[in-house]
């Protein structure tokens, strides 16, 4: 595998890092926002945003005849990477982006697409994703929030959990049950619902870390047009399984660069402290943990640019997303359990104490055990590899 770039490629990896040199905000303080509420750097991230669309650096790599740049897959993964390392405003809207664009320009209608890819790419219109419940996290499957047809109008009634950016959001990307009568993956539809709409009643989910980036939503018979149904009524389950793969698909790299950067902090740490008269870097165990978790990020660099080598021949992002998720959950893991060691005492003080060390370490670790549940648990990635890939028989 080349993983050298192509003088085309260098261009592009040149003119967006001038781009970012020149537009990320004077203002912004991103190691001061590591543990902040989405709310409390909102408008600077949306200017930011809006910014990067008005210029085209939004859906990059959507298709020109979507309004995209029609990059390569490779131009994807530098545009990621190079976002990660200038530690620019975290993109609000990247469901849009990210998620929901792509599913649109698969199994969208052409009215669906016209209304809803132009305002994504322009950073005007920010979406939310409502799929998990409380009942319904790992065993997605199992939601229980109902939509009856009425007339023209779906009637939205049931609860979803873990939707971040739900009380800014102007569109919702919502799996609801339609047909209870099926087996469960067969019942359900994939809908878009105006967050505006009145019976939706969203409130906030206090974290352990103090802020409130997550939401809880209540639909109440919301009334969502007939024609909002993302793909065929009753195949929500295959949409949703598709916008996943993109989920934990090459999207991974970025999160890989952040991992790449917390690593490059505490080894500047480990070489700047001192800890029983000893530098923290040359006290073994120390050491050893530095090396290992080196190790570990490069693994999960090494399996996404493996999967990045099919994916440039045309194939799609499969079922191997679930090794993807693996490994972004054991490397981050390691390098927040890394930090609790470095910093000791001190790193369980959280931002805004005089003794937290620099760099939010108990917010990162705290964040390491959410990426093991979020977009589909340990277990449930692990099921999938050991059934779907090697063909094992299902658990009892």
């Amino acid at each position: 595998m080349d993983i050298d770039l192509s003088p085309q490629e260098l261009e592009f990896r040149r003119e967006f890092r001038t781009w970012l040199e020149h537009n990320i905000p004077e203002n912004w303080e991103p190691r001061e926002a590591r543990g902040q509420s989405h709310h409390e750097s909102w408008e600077l991230r949306r200017d930011f945003e809006r910014r990067m669309g008005r210029d085209g650096w939004l859906g990059v790599a959507w298709p020109e005849e979507y309004g995209g740049r029609g990059a390569t897959l490779m131009e994807q993964v530098i545009y990621q990477e190079e976002l990660a390392r200038s530690e620019a405003p975290g993109l609000a809207g990247h469901v849009g982006l990210q998620m929901v664009g792509p599913i649109l320009m698969e199994v969208g209608t052409d009215e669906q697409r016209a209304r809803f890819l132009p305002p994504i790419l322009r950073g005007e219109e920010v979406w939310y994703q409502g799929f998990s419940e409380p009942n319904a996290g790992s065993d997605l499957a199992g939601l229980q929030t109902r939509a009856v047809l009425d007339g023209d109008e779906w009637v939205i009634s049931g609860q979803k959990v873990w939707g971040g950016f739900a009380e800014f959001a102007d569109w919702g990307a919502v799996l609801v049950r339609t047909d209870p009568d099926v087996p469960k993956h067969k019942g359900i539809s994939f809908m878009v619902v105006d967050m505006k709409s009145p019976g939706i009643d969203i409130s906030y989910i206090r974290e352990i870390h103090g802020g409130s980036n997550m939401n809880e939503v209540f639909f109440d018979g919301v009334r969502v047009p007939r024609d909002n149904v993302i793909s065929e009524i009753n195949d929500g389950w295959n949409a949703a399984t598709r916008l996943l793969t993109w989920e934990r698909g090459v999207i991974t790299l970025s999160i890989l660069v952040n991992h790449e950067i917390f690593w490059e902090r505490l080894r500047e740490y480990a070489l700047a402290n001192k800890r029983g008269g000893r530098r923290l870097a040359d006290i073994p165990h120390i050491r050893e943990a530095l090396a290992q978790t080196y190790v570990n990020i490069r693994m999960m660099k090494l399996a996404n640019l493996r999967w990045l080598a099919h994916y440039l021949k045309g194939e799609r992002p499969g079922l191997e997303t679930s090794y993807m998720k693996l490994y972004w959950n054991s490397a981050h893991k390691s390098v927040s359990d890394l930090a609790l060691e470095l910093g000791g005492a001190d790193a369980l003080e959280l931002p805004g104490s005089h003794a937290a060390p620099e760099g939010a370490f108990p917010v990162e670790w705290m964040a390491s055990r959410a990426t093991s549940i979020l977009g589909g648990t340990e277990d449930i990635q692990r099921n999938i590899i050991a059934e779907r890939i090697y063909g094992l028989p299902r658990g009892s």
